[in-house]
């Protein structure tokens, strides 16, 4: 079911991969990655890395590594609970190793594979980096450089200003707040969001990030929408709670429940966003 933008009173955004959508720094992330590891597993590293790209990897966005077992899950979006498991080269795990309780998500050990940043992460620790932080932070730090260039999406300030005028705006992300301010510097969208929360831990808070948003706005979840590109991380707690979502799903690959549209750019949807000019709310 399509979603009704003139009843939306409350837009919640990611922000890496959503209001910006290149992928070069994942690489970039990669290779600092790879550098950490012994030179005897570069190579398989850079191999395994290749191959999740290409699809022809058990690890893919999506699905959850588990670091601990070294395995890879398919689990349930709405219970939690894991429906297949194989192993580092795709081999299906026998049913005496299945998981029997739902997982609950970390950032270290039980990873959700919901967008591209992960990917060289599974990899890394399956080669046993145990700590990507300081790769992570190097590479936002990159991000800020000139040698870095973001796509222009000259449309992009002034279609969210649009949206602004009709609907609250608010910012959810995993990222630490100063390279969130800097992003928003570098992307011209300082000003834009009623709301920026920054460090979110999400997909373990998503839920309660929501809760709150719908609780404080005083609003029904139907009247809220959740616009991200990592499945799990911010269309799931949505479609569990009754809310409209919008995917930002390159592949169109991903299968979703509820009230939720995929669109392969956020840029898809400024027509839409266009109209909502002579909508009153």
């Amino acid at each position: 079911m399509p979603i009704q933008w003139n009843e939306i009173k409350t837009a919640i955004f990611d922000l890496d991969g959503t209001l910006y959508e290149d992928t070069h720094h994942f690489e970039y992330y990669a290779a600092l990655l790879e550098e950490k590891l012994d030179k005897n597993d570069r190579n398989s590293f850079r191999k395994d890395y290749e191959n999740m790209l290409k699809g022809k990897h058990p690890v893919a966005v999506g699905r959850v590594y588990d670091a601990v077992r070294d395995r890879v899950l398919e689990v349930d979006p709405e219970t939690n609970r894991v429906i297949n498991t194989w192993d580092w080269e795709g081999k299906p795990v026998t049913k005496e190793e299945e998981y029997k309780e739902p997982i609950t998500f970390d950032f270290d050990s039980m990873i959700a594979i919901g967008d591209g940043w992960w990917l060289p992460v599974a990899a890394a620790k399956h080669y046993g980096v145990q700590s990507t932080y300081d790769a992570y932070h190097k590479t936002k730090e990159f991000m800020q450089t000139e040698a870095f260039q973001f796509t222009e999406q000259p449309e992009r300030r002034k279609a969210l200003k649009q949206l602004r005028d009709h609907m609250k705006l608010i910012l959810i992300t995993n990222s630490q707040a100063d390279d969130v301010k800097r992003l928003l510097d570098t992307l011209d969208l300082n000003g834009i969001f009623h709301e920026v929360i920054a460090n979110a831990k999400k997909p373990v808070h998503t839920e309660e990030h929501f809760k709150k948003i719908i609780e404080t706005e005083e609003i029904l979840p139907n009247e809220a929408v959740s616009l991200g590109d990592n499945y799990l991380n911010d269309i799931v707690p949505a479609e569990n709670l009754g809310m409209n979502a919008v995917l930002i799903d390159p592949q169109g690959c991903t299968t979703t429940r509820g009230h939720t549209e995929c669109v392969q750019s956020l840029t898809d949807l400024f027509p839409t966003i266009k109209k909502l000019q002579h909508t009153s709310f």
